[in-house]
């Protein structure tokens, strides 16, 4: 299960690092904890790994390896979208990861997140992550207290995974 999240986590890391307010972003880094991931050349990638890559990916370009607890995420692009995609040492596939335009989330996710977070700023960008046949949408919104980091599924169900409050500077200020 550890291999699981850390899966998840890279993957929602890669493209939840360029949000417009790193203050989620770095608590979201924290909270799974991918520290110890390491930079691989692609040399030193197993055979069975990158001939798989080869195959599913053929126009990848940009391609940059990380390994972490035995699993290795490709980094890359194709089609001008940048992608993650982590791999088993057998070469098997676990997760696929993109970013993706909020418009173009499926429509019940869409009219979800826009009448249950209708008071909250909401990116214009959410991370799609693919992961043993299912889809789930992961992004940070934020109101005037807090930052709620949410993962949300095509139809529509959207559950908070962590809520950061922001802090509040009391007292005043003498001239």
């Amino acid at each position: 299960m550890k291999k699981l999240t850390a899966i998840v986590a890279a993957l929602a890391l890669f493209f939840t690092a360029t949000a417009a307010d790193p203050t989620p972003n770095n608590e979201f880094n924290s909270l799974f904890n991918l520290s110890n991931s390491k930079v691989v050349n692609a040399d030193n990638v197993n055979k069975a790994i990158t001939s798989a890559f080869s195959q599913k990916f053929t126009k990848a370009t940009s391609v940059s390896w990380k390994e972490n607890q035995g699993l290795y995420f490709a980094y890359f692009k194709q089609y001008e979208t940048e992608y993650a995609a982590a791999y088993n040492d057998e070469g098997n596939m676990i997760a696929l990861s993109r970013s993706l335009a909020t418009d173009a989330l499926p429509l019940a996710l869409h009219e979800a997140l826009y009448s249950d977070y209708k008071d909250h700023n909401i990116p214009t960008t959410v991370t799609e992550i693919v992961m043993d046949g299912e889809t789930a949408y992961y992004l940070t919104v934020e109101d005037k207290s807090a930052h709620k980091q949410l993962k949300c599924t095509p139809s529509g169900s959207i559950s908070v995974i962590k809520k950061l409050k922001k802090k509040v500077l009391v007292g005043r200020v003498e001239v």
